[in-house]
């Protein structure tokens, strides 16, 4: 009898603790649910803040540095590494204080800084005032998306988690177009910039990195609207202690999932970086033909994260779509350095473009789903994975294509194959 009264209330304390684990995030508020363009917003925003630079820096660097040919090409990488390398470092950080504090507070400070970053670069007249510029952007940007994401997790319940993710994924990718876009426009506001268009020789409100600071700033004025969410853990020691005790259990999955972020990242950089190079050396396409490889697969992953991916999820799973999106990447990456023609090239690039935006939404949600209520801490994890992707992809596809025009491609297939191999590995483990 003592023994069967022992068993009995083991029984009712593990489903107290169960039931206090899956309920830890609480359902969305409706301002929460009605105010998710200001979260949008903020993730289109400061991939906007990046993507304007784009067009304009070897410029820029060429107005302080001279018309030398290499110093340009070797600063324009390295400013652009600078702030990768400055998200990839300070991504987790971000993501660990967003858990402790408040998450509003985090993405303001985050997109303020990143305004105010890019006006210190439209002011910049010496090297060293543009590194610092593009070193700040990164550390303070580096804030926005963990955070977004990590409120997102928390804001909304678990089943709906996919579709938003693959909204911000999809916010993200609008804001790479429009930034680059916005920079290309206004870029002789910078490149030959009129005393006259400056306040004290500061501000000047034609310039590109002006206009994208301001748009920076409206979500970040507008983030207090957003109801304040604390996680469970945070008023109820015991419940945080369950929840370590499952995010103990669940690291392995969350592992997986940053190694996959990582591989994904890199397959689709490789293809980015490779396309340039093999549009213009091979393809002879001047910067407008080599510009709509781009602009077509952007879109083209747009629809697919939010008209086609919320779907997938539903009917097919989150573990087969992680290895459908690594199979598109191998299919993609194999053909692009054997198509004959623009139109082939396109079609091979778009498989690489439509597995990446299967694979972005479908990871987070999957890392966001074994993190507990540690969301921020996943969330900045996976976005240094991302990030660390990018680099390695950056700096091994112009060294891979002086090799041979295949050599990249190849790598990245292999590295897409290894994603599939592990997707399929970690699908049958569950």
């Amino acid at each position: 009898m003592r023994r069967l009264q022992a068993a009995t209330r083991n029984i009712i304390i593990a489903g107290m603790a169960a039931k206090r684990g899956r309920h830890s995030i609480k359902p969305p508020p409706p301002a929460a649910r009605h105010r998710f363009p200001i979260l949008f917003a903020a993730a289109l925003c400061v991939s906007a803040a990046y993507g304007v630079t784009l067009p304009v820096l070897p410029f820029l660097v060429e107005r302080i540095m001279g018309a030398d040919a290499a110093a340009v090409a070797r600063h324009t990488g390295s400013l652009t590494g600078s702030y990768t390398f400055a998200l990839f470092i300070l991504s987790p950080f971000w993501g660990v204080l967003s858990d402790r504090f408040d998450r509003r507070s985090i993405i303001a400070f985050g997109l303020t800084g990143s305004a105010l970053s890019l006006l210190l670069l439209d002011s910049a007249t010496t090297m060293t005032t543009l590194y610092l510029a593009r070193i700040a952007s990164g550390i303070l940007s580096a804030a926005v998306l963990p955070a977004v994401l990590a409120y997102v997790a928390v804001a909304f319940h678990e089943s709906e988690r996919p579709q938003k993710f693959a909204a911000i994924a999809s916010a993200s990718t609008l804001g790479f177009l429009l930034g680059p876009a916005i920079g290309s426009w206004l870029s002789p506001m910078v490149l030959a910039p009129l005393s006259g268009m400056r306040i004290a020789s500061f501000l000047m409100f034609d310039s590109p990195f002006f206009a994208v600071a301001l748009m920076n700033l409206f979500p970040a004025l507008t983030i207090a609207l957003l109801p304040g969410l604390r996680n469970a853990s945070q008023k109820d020691p015991t419940a945080k202690s369950e929840t370590m005790k499952m995010q103990t259990a669940d690291q392995t999955v969350i592992y997986c999932g940053l190694l996959l972020t990582c591989i994904s990242t890199f397959t689709i950089t490789v293809a980015e970086v490779g396309i340039t190079l093999l549009g213009k050396q091979v393809l002879s396409l001047d910067p407008n033909g080599i510009s709509r490889f781009f602009l077509i697969c952007s879109i083209a992953m747009i629809v697919v994260q939010i008209g086609v991916f919320p779907a997938c999820v539903r009917r097919i799973g989150a573990p087969r779509l992680v290895a459908a999106g690594m199979l598109l990447g191998v299919a993609g990456l194999a053909l692009i350095p054997y198509a004959k023609t623009a139109a082939g090239t396109m079609m091979a690039f778009a498989s690489v473009s439509i597995g990446t935006a299967i694979l972005i939404p479908v990871l987070a949600t999957l890392i966001s789903k074994a993190a507990g209520t540690l969301q921020g801490k996943a969330m900045g994890q996976q976005a240094s994975a991302a990030n660390l992707g990018q680099a390695l992809a950056a700096s091994l596809t112009g060294f891979l294509f002086l090799m041979a025009p295949t050599a990249p491609f190849a790598v990245g297939a292999i590295a897409a194959m290894l994603g599939f191999l592990i997707a399929g590995k970690a699908k049958d483990k569950r």
